[in-house]
């Protein structure tokens, strides 16, 4: 439902337009400001996790998203709807790090990395919901009662974690499940550090630095490409109709579901390996903006498919990086440490979006498109961010390789 809410403004927005009577800018505006206050409330939102406990903190946090949309669905007046927009990324914002930290408690080390790309690919089905299903949905009913029904199917899910989630296998009486050759915690293990030494434990970690540094530069060209210039790309320079740009990028979302499955499994039980895995993919990732950037002319179809495919799939190599952070730090601060990996991944986006509006800007348009040459040099940018991202994460310390099950 975090996807589908933040991806949902995007289907409406004609209708959004036409009711609010917004000009361009003004919906630029109502889309990002999801985004700014997820990345922002990222560290906060670990904190808090990591105080409270998963199960509280989600039923909160989902009770303000849900009251948010249903703000949203409200308003009779733009600033209402801004501050419903608001309260949506700060309520979504904690439900990857509370995730985390339960899969954290009721999995195996081992395991964590493979459930972290299952969790997000569940995820990234919501990416799917606000699309075709969403726009029919609209034309039934119209776009309010439709984010209408989203804010109350929220609040549903509030209270089915309120009821149904636990923290942990002890709050059932349960035993945690530990691999045979896992060292023993310390003492202090599992307990809440005060708010600051949380997060300056988190901070004084040099992989927290190299890791968010490649989050932000690899997340934050992909999220580019993904929610902004791809169709805009796809018209301009290879001469598509709206709806086939559409249909090609379906493929970039599809690519992230299966590879942000794979890549957590792979890096646990196959290669063994979690940095390889995410340096491997960087890599073959960043030939796509260097196929891309060298493109002057229409590219063939099915390169174009298989560039849109492997946009999604290789830059999901991304998702051991949680597993090799929660490495480097207290065991007691692993939300913390999501959560600041969060906020690197989420500014990331945000940045590389409007920067590269700013960008392209400058070029003059011709017959009303952006100039092949525009995208060419954003693309090769797109390309030297992703060579630093890899040169980051090499420098980053893997302290436990993945085992496979016995």
């Amino acid at each position: 439902m975090a996807f589908a809410i933040r991806l949902a403004p995007a289907v409406a927005l004609p209708d959004l337009q036409i009711t609010f009577g917004l000009t361009a800018p003004e919906l630029g505006l109502l889309t990002s400001l999801y985004m700014w206050p997820f990345a922002f409330m990222q560290p906060v939102a670990g904190v808090l996790t990591d105080r409270l406990g998963s199960r509280r903190s989600v039923a909160v946090f989902l009770t303000i998203a849900g009251l948010g949309q249903l703000l949203l669905a409200a308003a009779q007046g733009f600033g209402l709807a801004l501050l419903g927009r608001v309260c949506t990324g700060i309520g979504t914002s904690i439900l990857y790090v509370a995730a985390a930290r339960i899969m954290a408690q009721w999995f195996r080390r081992r395991e964590f990395g493979t459930l972290t790309g299952a969790w997000t690919s569940f995820a990234n089905l919501g990416g799917i919901l606000a699309a075709a299903p969403l726009a029919a949905l609209i034309s039934l009913i119209g776009w309010r009662a439709s984010f209408a029904a989203m804010g109350l199917t929220v609040l549903v899910t509030a209270v089915l974690v309120s009821t149904i989630v636990r923290d942990s296998p002890a709050d059932l009486g349960w035993r945690s499940p530990i691999d045979p050759d896992e060292p023993s915690l310390p003492d202090r293990a599992g307990q809440p550090l005060p708010f600051w030494e949380s997060l300056r434990t988190v901070l004084r970690v040099p992989d927290t630095w190299l890791l968010g540094g490649y989050a932000f530069l690899l997340f934050g060209t992909m999220t580019m490409m993904q929610g902004l210039w791809a169709i805009p790309y796809l018209m301009d320079v290879h001469g598509l109709r709206q709806q086939e740009a559409a249909n090609l990028l379906t493929l970039w979302a599809i690519g992230l579901i299966v590879g942000c499955t794979l890549w957590g499994y792979v890096a646990d039980r196959v290669l063994k390996t979690r940095k390889g895995v995410i340096c491997g993919g960087a890599v073959v990732y960043a030939f796509l903006w260097v196929l891309l950037g060298l493109a002057s002319e229409r590219l063939p179809g099915a390169v174009l498919h298989i560039a849109m495919f492997g946009g999604g799939f290789f830059a999901s190599t991304w998702i051991p990086a949680y597993a090799l952070l929660k490495e480097a730090v207290p065991s007691e601060v692993i939300a913390t440490a999501m959560g600041t990996l969060n906020l690197f991944f989420w500014a990331g986006g945000a940045f590389y979006q409007q920067a590269s509006a700013l960008f392209l800007e400058s070029f003059p348009k011709q017959t009303g498109h952006i100039p092949t040459t525009g995208y060419q040099t954003l693309f090769w940018i797109c390309f030297a961010s992703v060579a630093v991202s890899i040169t980051l994460v090499a420098r980053s310390t893997e302290r436990r390789a993945a085992v496979p099950s016995r």
